[in-house]
């Protein structure tokens, strides 16, 4: 993506996670992935970011994912983050 498209594929993303899919999948999903093909508004639930953006590129190879979990602000706390870097959990290696 080139300067400038990457805020507006985050806004369009999040438009469509706010307005069609939180109602739809809070309730059920809580805590789980959606990774939303943000052209086709398709999305794919998982437990992990890896397996919800696997599920989509099966339906969409190639395609740039936006990744949520569901009823929560952000993917990944920072002390998550710190954790992996730190080795104390385990890492994805396809984790984007």
């Amino acid at each position: 993506m080139k300067n400038g498209q990457g805020l507006a594929f985050d806004r369009k993303a999040e438009a469509i996670y706010r307005k069609k899919l939180k109602p739809k999948l809070e309730d059920k999903y809580k805590g789980r992935i959606v990774a939303i093909d943000v052209e086709s508004g398709d999305y794919f639930v998982g437990k992990t970011v890896l397996e919800a953006i696997d599920k989509g590129r099966k339906k969409h190879p190639g395609k740039i994912f936006y990744a949520v979990r569901i009823g929560y602000p952000a993917v990944h706390s920072l002390l998550h983050s710190w954790n992996l870097l730190s080795g104390i959990m385990p890492r994805y290696s396809n984790d984007q």
